[in-house]
């Protein structure tokens, strides 16, 4: 008997019907879902779990085959199955290959790039680019992006790329334009260094709204095309208050500043003529990510304390030989405080992109993302080891790994209302909108 049964785990017998399994899994996804919007939501082995319960017993062939080797190791166990308790064990995360899905059930995303093919395509950019003295860079952040959208596939169709090299030419040459006048304002100093903070302060939160705004409009799915209806003044408010209390408050606002960016971006993301909703509450985020920031709290509260406690002291007391050890130590302290983070940045960015998709919603659809912050550590961690000791060269395989577990780990739920603005979008192709093939043409490529 495997350690979880998929009768147990859909809560339906080993007699059950089509159509019990069918109703058994739409529920298991609503029921899934609805934890996932709570404060104590359900671990990704429960979803691993029903999607491959799902899997095997919707296809008559798997089934059979499944029966059969239940009934070779546990005779019995075809009537007992019920009993047993339902989603103790996560089953493997399979990639399951696009196809239609039915309404009632998910799609799995899937990324079918290969490592050998962008690395090609990466050489040739690096060297046109270096040749150009950068300025091939932006056609090749067109190349680039055009084959990582082409290669991400739902329910059988890829994503397009329609992004111009002018334009984001452009857009790169006005944030070098910003960013040498902050280097002249702060080397004079005073108030023209305050001048040209404030400058970039006022012009940051414009540049990331013009960047969301080229990306969605050059993003398409089907012929329809993604928009973003976010405003300046809207940007403006959230990264200067709400980025400014973040660190006023030493991280403790971190948590809702994330809240409010995720909230911005997906409340203000529209495909075709639909709006895409967002669910995702303040609390929601403090209790997901009270783990790792607790942990970077007490990390800078341990150097702030150490400085004043052992630094400090021992400057005063041992004249140049404390102030090498006061140095020595406050070395150390860095470097553990760098290591602290290198996990904590991490774990938050795991935490806040599933807490992104898990809450998005696109009419009846909605999205689930299973990342974990074990995974997703190891994977950065193996890719910068392998990219240093290939001199970098590894870089281009490190990307398309990356791809791929993000792929793995996002599936789509009741699609039916994608379908729709597809289809809607297909009948009148006016519904795309004269606006969305309008390339404004800023991609400063935040």
């Amino acid at each position: 008997m495997e350690a979880a049964c998929h009768y147990a785990t859909l809560g339906v017998t080993a007699d059950a019907l089509e159509a019990q399994i069918k109703n058994a899994y739409a529920l298991a996804l609503k029921k899934f879902r609805e934890r996932m919007n709570s404060e104590n939501p359900l671990p990704v082995s429960h979803f691993d779990a029903i999607r491959e319960a799902y899997r095997v017993l919707s296809d008559p062939a798997c089934r059979a085959e499944y029966d059969l080797s239940r009934h070779a190791t546990s005779p019995s166990s075809s009537t007992s199955a019920i009993s047993e308790s339902p989603l103790s064990t996560a089953a493997a995360n399979p990639t399951v290959p696009p196809r239609v899905a039915r309404d009632d059930e998910e799609i799995q995303i899937a990324f079918r790039g290969n490592g050998g093919e962008y690395f090609r395509i990466w050489l040739v950019n690096m060297a046109l680019s270096f040749l150009t003295l950068g300025i091939y860079s932006a056609w090749a952040k067109v190349r680039r992006e055009k084959y990582f959208h082409c290669n991400l596939i739902i329910d059988g169709a890829a994503l397009n790329y329609h992004g111009k090299p002018k334009a984001i030419l452009l857009g790169r040459i006005l944030l070098v334009i910003l960013l040498a006048i902050l280097s002249v304002t702060d080397k004079l100093g005073g108030a023209a260094k305050l001048g040209g903070l404030a400058v970039f302060g006022l012009a940051f939160p414009w540049l990331m709204v013009q960047s969301m705004r080229f990306r969605a409009r050059n993003t398409s799915y089907r012929g329809v095309r993604l928009s973003f209806s976010g405003t300046y003044q809207q940007a403006l408010l959230l990264y200067l208050v709400h980025g400014g209390l973040s660190l006023i408050t030493l991280g403790l606002y971190v948590p809702a500043f994330i809240q409010k960016q995720k909230a911005f971006l997906a409340s203000h993301l529209h495909f075709g003529d639909r709006q895409c909703n967002y669910a995702g509450q303040v609390s929601i985020f403090y209790s997901a990510m009270k783990a790792p920031l607790i942990l970077g709290i007490l990390a800078q509260v341990l150097l702030v304390g150490s400085l004043f406690a052992i630094v400090i002291p021992i400057i005063g007391k041992s004249g140049m030989a404390g102030l090498v050890m006061a140095m020595l130590f406050l070395q150390a302290a860095l470097v553990a405080l760098v290591l602290v983070y290198s996990i904590v940045v991490p774990w938050i960015r795991v935490v806040g992109i599933n807490l992104f998709w898990n809450h998005l919603s696109y009419g009846k659809t909605t999205f689930i993302s299973t990342q974990k912050v074990s995974s997703y550590i190891g994977l950065i961690v193996t890719n910068w080891l392998m990219t240093l000791l290939t001199l970098g060269f590894f870089w281009p395989f490190a990307q398309i790994r990356l791809a791929n577990f993000r792929a793995n780990n996002l599936s789509i739920a009741s699609p039916q209302t994608l379908r729709e603005a597809v289809s809607e979008a297909a009948e009148n192709p006016a519904a795309l909108g004269s606006e969305a093939l309008d390339v404004m043409g800023l991609d400063v490529s935040f």
